[in-house]
């Protein structure tokens, strides 16, 4: 094509047709441009398609992210609403919390909420790369970036006033069965002298105290937990295929060969639905409890209240589960899980 446009130019050349030659010089030379523009715009086509899919990526792994945050937050909100109200009743009327229990509630109020949660969301969001030109990108990074900015704040309390003070009185902190121990554990003088304790006008004023000093992380975790819901929902609108996804999910308890107590590890489950994020098993079960958790961890785990099927709950209680042969159901997406019993 390069040689007939110069055999042309030549032959103008040679007849003296300038006016000709100079027209179609022109022409070749805007016909090179309009390539050369076309190209590039190619080019920032197929680049621009690229970042939007890397963009993606990465946001899918922040939507994963949030959504655990907001259901550590608003399991955290849920744990100080009890304790604000059990301090609220021993600071009114602590003849209402039976007195072997005093100890366990005063210990409890002790407790941190925040668990030391530190959000993935932080690590993924430096690695979200967005196209300046892009004015929904910039936009939701921007609030992202925000919302990861406002949850790595520190919001425990400065110092915790109860637990040095039932040291100095020499009441034991309780043994791991929490609420359930036995009753002989705290001695008759141990509860006389916490009634006097919380009945002295300087420790309820400490439990005055301490009672703000929750409702004040409370109201920083409700907070939290709203901007990571209207976060999630931004990433929804911009990416409606965004999905949940997680990885190795598996099942472990006294039901099959224990806990990690014994050394035991999680049982594997199968994804057979990889958009319903639905895992199955089928397995020979012993009377006992069971859990479900990913990557052998409990840093993602879930259990329930009612057998043989009902709603997971995020961190929540062990599973109940009679013996017998079952295919095992879990779904993450609607939450549920379901045990059904198959023929001996």
């Amino acid at each position: 094509m390069i040689n007939l446009f110069r055999k042309i130019r030549k032959q103008l050349a040679n007849e003296n047709k300038f006016q000709k030659y100079f027209r179609y010089a022109f022409g070749e030379v805007a016909l090179i441009m309009i390539g050369i523009f076309m190209a590039l715009q190619l080019n920032n086509w197929n680049e621009n398609k690229k970042q939007e899919a890397q963009f993606k990526v990465i946001l899918e792994q922040l939507y994963n992210s949030i959504t655990e945050d907001v259901i550590i937050f608003e399991k955290a909100t849920d744990g100080l609403d009890i304790q604000i109200k059990y301090l609220d009743t021993i600071i009114k009327t602590v003849d209402s919390i039976p007195s072997p229990e005093l100890p366990y509630y005063l210990y409890w109020f002790s407790l941190e909420n925040q668990n030391d949660h530190h959000s993935e969301a932080i690590y993924h969001s430096k690695n979200l790369i967005y196209n300046p030109n892009n004015l929904r990108q910039n936009e939701i990074t921007k609030q992202i970036i925000n919302y990861t900015t406002r949850i790595s704040t520190d919001i425990k309390s400065k110092s915790d006033p109860i637990y040095p003070k039932l040291q100095e009185l020499g009441i034991a902190f309780p043994n791991s069965q929490w609420f359930q121990s036995d009753s002989t554990y705290y001695s008759k003088t141990d509860i006389k002298i916490l009634h006097d304790l919380v009945r002295s006008h300087s420790f309820r004023s400490v439990l005055k105290t301490v009672q703000t000093g929750k409702s004040w992380i409370r109201a920083t975790l409700y907070n939290r937990a709203n901007d990571g819901r209207s976060i999630l929902q931004l990433i929804k609108t911009y990416y409606p295929e965004v999905k949940i996804s997680y990885q190795d999910v598996g099942i472990i308890g006294t039901s099959i060969n224990g806990f990690d107590d014994v050394g035991a590890h999680s049982t594997p489950m199968s994804r057979t639905k990889y958009d319903d994020n639905i895992w199955e098993i089928y397995l020979p079960l012993k009377d006992g409890l069971v859990k479900f958790r990913c990557r052998d961890s409990w840093s993602q785990n879930w259990g329930g209240l009612t057998f043989p099927k009902g709603e997971t709950e995020y961190d929540g209680s062990d599973i109940p589960v009679k013996a017998g042969n079952y295919h095992i159901l879990l779904n993450l997406n609607d939450n549920t899980y379901e045990f059904i019993k198959q023929p001996e």
